[in-house]
């Protein structure tokens, strides 16, 4: 659950919240809103007319409210870190205070110009043969994150889950996929050559040149991307898994000596690898043989500029703040403070959430949200055990699946140690490029040995610091962060209604992506292989088929249509984790019964809080984004679409045919 508040601490630098406070509230509702002609209004219709999109932002809603709010938090926490002495300190403290303070001294970095990133630049210049051209690629990755032409990272087998091996891929582009191509990109097309006109004649480039550099990215760029497997084919684990010989895999890509490569990131090369696009890397390879020596290297400062922009100086850092800022839609950018925050979240992100576990985090909440969980486990096993369309061979082994979960809550019980990493005042960019190169390395050590499950340790997803619950099919784990355990999507000791429907709905949720579309693919050890029988297959099939043709029935914008396909997994899991969460709570009232609060009943309330849980706005462009690269539906779309399959929904709401919100039984999906 993908997933990305504010408590408007202007002093630190993050926007005021306008809006009503986090968390289920009547104040939130329009009651003048009939819930059969509208629910969404009817559960958010003053949250949306109270509530502006901040100055800064490209949305609005309960994830980056929450987000903000745990900003100001965090940055509190770094600031009193860069304000104390480095000797009465713990190492990570340390770290943490002297990367804030090296990332606010724009002075300096001012003054530095481009003399972070010179000997990169310089190293461009002299990549001629396949091995020089892999060596510079390769320090491009360990610097950068990524390098434009082809990317090597090590992960579990999908067919042998508890092996290390690695992976190749291609380049990774500035823009989405769509959007080098499609007419309704144009603007950001050219905002973009824009963008790249400006930067390259910061390097001294004539107008002229600048502008033919430009073009040239934008087609090599472009010329990839294409050539990409689509987000949805990404999703397709069969066709994703093509495990390679090292001679395979280079016939796929001569133009970069790959021993070469992977020597220089570190590991010795192995005799397989995984490509799982291949035709990303035969593009590569297209270009870089038809392309021009210049061309190649003009993609590679461009890669360098524009990755290392916002740790630079001026003008590099204003420029890349403006083109992020015009391409999101947001009124103004965001401040500096706010830009180190999440810079420090995503690079020392164990360090900052252990400060975070210890100063926020009870432990009362992780015990409580841990029975949450078990409860949550115990109502998907117990409606296994009644489904109506399994067999029993599939029923048993979903059943042996579901035991072997394991779910983690809060944060992990072994912390990745950043102790050796050099972290100084004075050296931003560097200080980035160390922790990149000390993850990537470390994980590199792992290839050919047994995997090791870090727990809750992919920046900005699954840290404890980040706003968020996943599953992993490859590990069949999940991961419930600290920073989730808050309005809107829990508060300790209040109505089990809210609660259950919020937070146990996302347990719910995360469990039910063990048993997607594509979760389902992997057994209970993470494995890649068909635990299902060609009946149970089919009858799937047959319900997710419904909830790709209703889902793509929504509108987004005007001509701009929900993309059915590539949201089914997450469109599955909302149903799921609404459909369990409910059901948990009518066990719980069965022994706890409830009177009516604020008028509602405790099925009104859950359904309510459901739907407040997805208040959302967001402008033009953020929408268009999302709808082309994210495989989870809008926020207005998942508030309602999955209610709507609810019996009880319809029931509590009175709805009936004739009313926007009415489905008829036979066309209401129940999966799990």
């Amino acid at each position: 659950m993908a997933l990305a508040a504010a408590m408007g601490l202007q002093s630190l630098g993050f926007a005021k919240d306008a809006g009503p406070a986090l968390g289920y509230s009547p104040a939130n509702m329009d009651k003048r809103v009939s819930p059969r002609e509208d629910f969404y209004r009817y559960a958010n219709g003053h949250w949306l007319k109270r509530t502006d999109i901040p100055s800064a932002d490209a949305d609005v809603g309960g994830f980056t409210l929450l987000a903000n709010n745990l900003n100001d938090k965090l940055l509190a926490l770094i600031q009193e870190a860069a304000n104390t002495p480095a000797n009465k300190q713990s190492v990570s403290r340390q770290q943490i205070g002297d990367f804030y303070r090296a990332a606010m001294d724009l002075p300096r970095l001012d003054a530095l110009g481009l003399q972070p990133i010179a000997r990169d630049l310089q190293a461009i210049e002299s990549a001629q043969s396949p091995a020089t051209l892999a060596a510079l690629l390769a320090r491009l990755q360990l610097g950068f994150g990524v390098s434009p032409l082809l990317n090597g990272f090590t992960g579990a087998d999908p067919k042998q889950s508890n092996m290390t091996v690695l992976t190749l891929y291609p380049g990774l582009q500035t823009l989405g996929q769509d959007e080098y191509a499609s007419s309704f990109a144009q603007p950001v097309r050219a905002l973009y050559r824009d963008y790249m006109v400006q930067m390259f004649q910061t390097l001294g480039d004539t107008e002229i040149s600048a502008n033919t550099n430009a073009r040239t990215v934008m087609s090599i760029e472009g010329e990839i991307a294409a050539a990409r497997l689509t987000p949805l084919q990404q999703r397709d684990p069969q066709l994703t898994y093509n495990k390679l010989s090292l001679d395979e895999a280079q016939a796929l890509i001569p133009a970069v000596d790959l021993r070469a490569f992977i020597t220089a990131l570190g590991m010795t090369p192995p005799a397989t690898v995984m490509v799982p696009d291949m035709n990303g890397l035969r593009t590569g390879q297209k270009v870089v043989a038809e392309r021009s020596v210049e061309d190649i290297r003009t993609l590679l400062r461009w890669h360098v500029l524009s990755a290392s922009a916002s740790a630079l100086g001026q003008p590099w850092r204003g420029l890349n703040q403006e083109f992020s800022r015009a391409r999101s839609g947001a009124e103004s950018q965001e401040s500096r403070e706010r830009e180190v925050t999440k810079a420090i979240a995503s690079t020392l992100f164990h360090p900052l959430s252990r400060v975070y576990v210890e100063t926020y985090f009870p432990e009362s909440t992780r015990r409580d949200i841990t029975t949450m969980v078990n409860l949550m486990r115990e109502e998907f096993a117990k409606r296994l055990q009644t489904n109506p369309w399994l067999d029993e061979p599939t029923r048993a082994a979903a059943l042996d699946k579901l035991s072997k979960v394991d779910i983690a809550v809060g944060y992990p019980d072994q912390w990745i140690d950043f102790g050796g990493v050099r972290i100084v005042s004075n050296d931003y960019l560097g200080n980035i490029q160390r922790v990149t190169e000390f993850l990537m390395r470390r994980d590199f050590a792992r290839l050919g040995q047994p995997v090791v499950n870090d727990r809750f340790a992919a920046p900005n997803m699954t840290t404890p610091i980040a706003v968020n619950a996943a599953y992993s099919p490859r590990t069949n784990s999940i991961d419930i962060t600290a920073a989730i355990a808050q309005p809107p999507f829990y508060k300790q000791g209040a109505d089990p209604a809210v609660n259950y429907c919020t937070m146990g709905a996302v347990i719910g949720h995360e469990l039910t992506h063990g048993f997607d579309s594509f979760g389902r693919q992997f057994g209970p050890a993470g494995n890649l292989r068909d635990w299902w029988t060609p009946q149970a297959t089919a009858e799937f099939t047959k319900r997710t088929d419904m909830l790709v043709q209703q889902y793509s029935e929504f509108t987004v914008l005007p001509g701009l249509m929900h993309n059915g396909a590539q949201t089914l997994t997450e469109n599955t899991a909302d149903l799921g984790g609404i459909t369990l969460a409910h059901a948990a709570l009518k066990r719980y009232l069965a022994t706890h019964p409830q009177n009516k609060i604020d008028g509602l009943t405790s099925d009104q309330r859950c359904f309510v809080a459901w739907a407040q849980m997805w208040a959302y706005k967001a402008r033009p462009e953020r929408l268009r984004t999302l709808v082309a690269t994210d495989y989870h539906a809008i926020g207005s779309v998942r508030g309602v679409a999955p209610l709507l399959h609810l019996d009880v929904f319809h029931k509590v709401f009175k709805t009936r045919k004739g009313d926007p919100m009415w489905r008829a039984p036979e066309q209401r999906v129940r999966i799990w």
